[in-house]
This record gives C-alpha cells, structure tokens and sequence, in this order.
C-alpha cells in the first residue's frame, strides 16, 4: 500500500467525509484486534479505499459507534465496527510485510535501516495474514520476487516494472469476488489501480532515489543520478504522464462495468477526482504521504 489512493476532499459531503473516517478509523482498529498493535503503523488511505470498496461490492452495511484509540485518546471518534474492514487489515500486512522486504533488497541505505526492524516486528502479523489468505500471499511473495529481480536488472520500462505491483493488487481485489466473471473484473480493476498506485510512486520517489542512488524506473530510463534538476524531474513527469492518463482511463472503465451501488459518491470521488488530484500533486513536488487526520 502506497497511500495515494484517497478522496478529494473539497468535492465530498461532511456526511460523506465523516463515512470515510469511519472506515479508516475501523481499519486500523481491526489491524489491531486481528493482527496486533503494530501493524497499525502500516495503515493507509488505500487500506480505507479497499474496505469501503469490499462494503460496496458486497453489500455490507456501514455500521459505526464512538471509540476512543491510542491517537484520540480523550476524544471519541466514529468507527467502523462492520465487517468490512477486515480483509483490508489483512491485505495491508501481507502487502506492507513484502514492501519492506523489497526496500531490504533495494532500497536505500536509510530504507534498509527502517525496513530491517520494522519487518522483524511485522513477522507475527504477516504469518497471521499469511495463514488467513494464503494464496493471497503466495502470490504477492512471487510479485515481490519478480519487482526485485526487475530493480536488479535496473530495468528502465515503466510497464514492466509497474507489472508485479499491478498483479499483487489484481490478487487483492480478486478476492472480492464470489464468482469466475466478478473476480476477473474485480482483478482487472485492482491490476490498473496497482499499477497507477507504483507510477505515480516512482515520480514522487525520483528525486529521493536519484539522489541515494536507489531503483527507479524513470532515473534509470532518463540516467539520473545524484540531485536532480526541476527541469530533469518536469521532463521525467511528463513522460509519466501519457502513462497514467491512459491507466486512469482503463481502470474507469473496469469500475463502470463493476456497477457499483452503495457509496458510490466517496468511491466515484477517490476514483474520477481523488487519483488525478494526487498525481497533480506529485507532478507539482506539493504532495505530502502523511497528513493530519482531522
């Protein structure tokens, strides 16, 4: 999970926005219940995009209630206590557990001084996950494998490298499905959506990884190295952004097919307005990974 999938908050509702707390809010205190404290650290704007997505395709009602947590500890805040926000806890391990075992492989050296304890204090979690979705897992482990065999070979392809991103969320939406035809689109849309997730990841890291000398696509296609320029990070940008033009256009497509019902308003604002938003962000060097929760 990469925390670029959020909503555009301007365009929602104060009901809608107070729904999507919830959510977030829920995931995290079913990371913790199911998988244990630690696991909360690793929670994501995608983790409350996933569990609002696994609601509305499988018709879970919203149920929320004031809880208090570890953040909020004086003031009650609405969370979800539905059962959709458990896959998404789930998911989030498995996948966060891999992410810090590629930065382990390639990343750089301050990535590996975070990764290395952070994966120790995640191994519990990860077996729980892993034994819980197994094949989720399965497939995600082999994905890891390939992304970092492509860093090894500093592969300069943005389609090739964005693959194994791309069919680790493919497995995650897959899941979703209760039948053959579902879960093939429900894939085809999480495929797009991974792949949206690793690009604009790439453009937003470029000027960090040229600058230690860690694996990125666009470095390595463009020979960056060291500090980069805002005229070397604009060209970069702009050979990106035919690519995500044309991934957002593909992963609307798969959700119009998906018919989507319940929440549809917070699902068609992450997805119309919330992806382009943040990859203007990015293209512009104003996008922050952490904001303040409100």
């Amino acid at each position: 999970m990469f925390g670029y999938v959020r909503p555009y908050k301007p365009y929602l509702r104060v009901c809608e926005y107070e729904a999507y707390k919830s959510v977030y809010c829920g995931v995290c205190k079913s990371m913790g219940r199911f998988l244990g404290e630690v696991s909360r650290f690793g929670l994501t704007y995608d983790a409350a995009f996933l569990s609002l997505f696994e609601m509305s395709v499988r018709g879970i009602e919203l149920k929320a209630e004031p809880q208090r947590c570890i953040a909020h500890p004086l003031t009650k805040r609405s969370c979800a206590v539905s059962a959709g926000t458990e896959f998404a806890a789930y998911a989030s391990v498995i996948l966060m557990y891999h992410k810090l075992k590629d930065d382990l492989s390639d990343g750089s050296l301050k990535d590996r001084l975070i990764a290395r304890p952070a994966a120790a204090a995640l191994t519990g979690a990860y077996i729980k996950a892993r034994a819980a979705y197994p094949r989720l897992a399965a497939v995600v482990e082999k994905q890891t494998k390939e992304q970092m065999k492509l860093e090894k070979e500093l592969c300069s392809s943005l389609d090739r490298a964005a693959e194994p991103t791309g069919q680790m969320t493919r497995a995650v939406f897959a899941e979703l499905g209760e039948d053959k035809p579902r879960k093939k689109l429900l894939g085809s849309f999480g495929y797009f959506l991974g792949r949206y997730t690793y690009l604009v990841d790439a453009l937003d890291d470029l000027k960090k990884d040229a600058a230690s000398g860690g694996y990125n696509p666009l470095a390595v296609r463009l020979g960056l190295k060291g500090s980069i320029t805002d005229e070397e990070f604009e060209k970069a940008a702009g050979i990106i952004e035919m690519n995500i033009r044309l991934t957002l256009g593909q992963l609307a497509e798969k959700y119009v097919k998906l018919e989507i019902g319940s929440y549809k308003s917070i699902l068609d604002n992450i997805i119309y307005l919330g992806l382009t938003d943040v990859f203007e962000q990015v293209k512009k060097q104003t996008f922050r990974k952490k904001e303040r929760k409100d």
